[in-house]
């Protein structure tokens, strides 16, 4: 396996939950009623898009962009 590949699995996968980490901390503690705050919480593929309901447009960006590149990392072969 190449290094660089290597190098970008791990780090788009670690900003993928760094991201998700701070999406779930601020869909918690949003404005939303608190049956989506705990269903964004509580299940991850739902984070991002309570999170966009709650105003939070930067968070699911970034949280997509990462995981195309993870993705996309994933299926290169060498």
């Amino acid at each position: 396996m190449e290094l660089w590949l290597l190098a970008a699995w791990a780090v788009s996968g670690a900003l993928l939950l760094f991201t998700h980490l701070l999406m779930a901390w601020r869909v918690l503690s949003g404005p939303l009623a608190a049956s989506w705050r705990y269903l964004g919480f509580l299940v991850p593929l739902l984070t991002p898009i309570v999170a966009w309901r709650g105003g939070n447009r930067l968070g699911p960006i970034t949280w997509l962009l990462f995981l195309v590149i993870y993705l996309s990392a994933r299926m290169v072969e060498v």
